[in-house]
């Protein structure tokens, strides 16, 4: 049972780790959890990998770094700056073969990227951030919180009070078996000769009372 209770909070430790995480990362550090949609940055950032994006830094803005920019419409994209032109970068994908075809100010720069996470975790934290998939874990763990484990404990209480039915039902079985063996003496008293002469045949003295011989 304890082995159980271990195993059921362990898994409650790691859902709420994959639900609180993310969202105190980029609330202590400011940093976000984005995911890459493109192929543009292959083969250094894959398909659903995801990168750690924070605040941009005027040293972020210089060839080799990988800077996040924000376009007019809302969108952004990731790319790395490979020259710098009177104050304007000119940026390309690891994956393309040509330039991006527009230049960006470091006002346009919305963040750089600070880590990278890729393979199966990045799969699963970012299905995690879905609303369906966070309501889903939610409830998990609810559920798993509030898993009763009383019957494996009533369970227990019933063996150990039938352990200790047994052993107090067993003192009158011993007090009968005490019993039917004083009452077994009775058999085992030596033959005493009878007083009138050695021709009469030995008669058994008269057997003592049960209630004596118990005492004995």
């Amino acid at each position: 049972m304890r082995i159980l209770s271990a195993l059921r909070w362990s898994v409650v430790a790691a859902l709420l780790a994959l639900l609180i995480t993310p969202a105190a990362v980029a609330l202590v550090t400011g940093t976000q959890l984005v995911v890459v949609d493109g192929k543009s940055m292959t083969p250094t950032y894959q398909f659903g990998d995801i990168v750690l994006i924070g605040a941009p830094h005027p040293d972020d803005f210089a060839p080799g770094h990988v800077v996040t920019v924000g376009m007019p419409n809302g969108d952004m994209y990731t790319h790395r700056i490979v020259s710098i032109t009177d104050g304007r970068a000119q940026l390309k994908g690891d994956g393309n073969t040509a330039e991006d075809p527009d230049t960006v100010t470091y006002d346009q720069l919305v963040g750089a990227v600070r880590g990278h996470i890729g393979g199966p975790l990045a799969g699963i934290l970012a299905y995690a951030q879905t609303l369906p998939a966070r309501v889903s874990l939610a409830v998990l763990v609810v559920a798993l919180i509030l898993l009763p484990l009383s019957r494996h404990r009533r369970s227990a209480d019933d063996e150990d009070d039938h352990v200790v039915s047994t052993r107090v039902g067993a003192e009158p079985d011993i007090l009968r078996d005490h019993a039917s063996s004083s009452d077994d003496l009775d058999i085992f008293l030596p033959m005493v000769p009878a007083a009138s002469g050695d021709d009469e045949p030995a008669v058994p003295p008269p057997p003592r009372s049960r209630r004596r011989l118990q005492q004995w």
